[in-house]
């Protein structure tokens, strides 16, 4: 994973381009710079709020996200139990369903 100390945050702007009010906020990782849109000026300032509190605290920025590395889903791992084809419910009565967990 490639990462940067390498960060710097402009202005929050109101979107002039949409016809109902929003806001871009703007910050650059290495020599690429990002952007994000937020429907109110409040969700803008927390999410440029946390991206500050982690380049002070000295965490990596993802250079291919352009987000620190807190904010980074995990992987998804695969298939859990609910999700994996061969455990779908049969065409069983209510009664008849524990006992099909129980396999």
């Amino acid at each position: 994973m490639n990462t940067s100390y390498d960060v710097k945050f402009w202005d929050i702007r109101r979107n002039p381009s949409s016809k109902t009010p929003s806001y871009v906020t703007r910050w650059k990782v290495g020599p690429k710079e990002r952007s994000k849109t937020f429907r109110t000026k409040a969700l803008a300032e927390n999410f440029v709020s946390d991206l500050r509190q982690a380049a002070k605290r000295g965490e990596t920025f993802d250079l291919v996200t352009g987000l620190p590395e807190s904010m980074i889903k995990p992987a998804d791992t695969g298939p859990t139990f609910f999700a994996s084809p061969g455990r779908t419910w049969q065409p069983a009565g209510s009664t008849r369903r524990p006992a099909l967990a129980r396999r």
